[in-house]
């Protein structure tokens, strides 16, 4: 009943969208004709400004999306000037085919974020009208992905303000999907019963960088993938979302996955977090793409044409996609 006085409510300027965009059919993203799709690609971020050129390369390389993040520090009130080249970038990759989900990387101002102050919730609420009315008649815009990696507040507030986010989503576009994450930088076990919507159309996401210490250590550390840790223990760190996805018969996507090309062995560690996706049937947007001038050892996550043996590893896990 809710959602159909939602939808009657609707203007139509606002159900022009119909044609656009994926949407969710149980555990599945469909295109609107509903034949299943699986999105891969790579997260491509707004500090490294992406190029056409980049778009081309991913697509080359076999991807067909991208998680298109933006920046945008709050200030009190919404400045389109903060986002104005959003509309620009985004066409570098919908021209090449490629399906995007744009998302704010972050919104915080002394350490709160949306959902935890009414004020800046209005400016992000407003901020996303903007960015909605710039892209919504974009066939290629797949889904909408409020906030990147809430954290820093309760699971139980971040998830009543998902509720909300989401419904004031659905009055600016009625079909599209809308993807959230749970709190704490969005680990698996951040899906969680209270992150459930009522809105049907919705896209669950998580990341995974595990083993931490491993992904996170320092040049001089020298820490080895494999080693104390295997591919049966990257898999264990990601049954949480498997769990609920079967228990709710709801989409989950891998929004991030990554390593520092300097890790030892970050190439194995790619292969093993990649075939485990692809086994599991998810989603997944590798972190990062983004085309800086850097050696192939350096502290960086990035992926790009200068760092061969990450291009390599990426190019096997694309060739493995295929085939699935």
């Amino acid at each position: 009943m809710w959602a159909t006085l939602l939808l009657c409510s609707l203007t139509h300027s606002q159900v022009k969208t119909t044609g656009h965009g994926l949407r969710v059919q149980g555990d599945q993203i469909v295109t609107t004709q509903g034949k299943p799709i699986r999105l891969r690609g790579f997260n491509v971020c707004w500090w490294v400004p992406p190029t056409e050129q980049d778009a081309k390369d991913i697509v080359h390389m076999g991807g067909n999306c991208i998680r298109y993040m933006f920046g945008y520090i709050p200030g009190g009130t919404f400045d389109p000037m903060k986002v104005a080249e959003v509309k620009e970038q985004v066409r570098y990759f919908t021209s090449q085919g490629l399906w995007v989900i744009p998302v704010v990387h972050d919104f915080r101002k002394d350490g709160k974020g949306p959902y935890d102050k009414q004020e800046l919730n209005k400016e992000f609420l407003a901020m996303w009208d903007y960015v909605i009315a710039q892209l919504k008649d974009e066939p290629m815009i797949a889904a909408w992905e409020p906030i990147n990696e809430p954290h820093d507040s309760p699971a139980d507030s971040v998830n009543a303000w998902y509720k909300d986010v989401v419904q004031h989503f659905r009055t600016l576009d009625p079909v599209r999907p809308i993807v959230v994450e749970g709190t704490g930088y969005s680990w698996p076990e951040g899906l969680i019963p209270g992150l459930v919507q009522r809105d049907a159309n919705i896209i669950y996401a998580f990341h995974t960088y595990g083993p931490w210490e491993y992904t996170s250590q320092k040049k001089e550390a020298k820490i080895p993938y494999p080693g104390k840790w295997d591919r049966s223990m990257l898999a264990k760190a990601i049954d949480p979302a498997i769990r609920f996805r079967e228990q709710f018969h709801v989409p989950v996507w891998c929004g991030e996955f990554g390593v520092p090309t300097m890790c030892p062995g970050f190439e194995k560690w790619i292969a093993d977090v990649g075939s485990i996706v692809e086994e599991d049937k998810l989603p997944w947007c590798y972190w990062a793409w983004a085309k800086k001038p850097l050696n192939p050892t350096d502290e960086s996550f990035d992926v790009n044409t200068s760092k061969p043996e990450a291009i390599d590893a990426m190019k096997a896990l694309f060739a493995i996609a295929k085939h699935k």
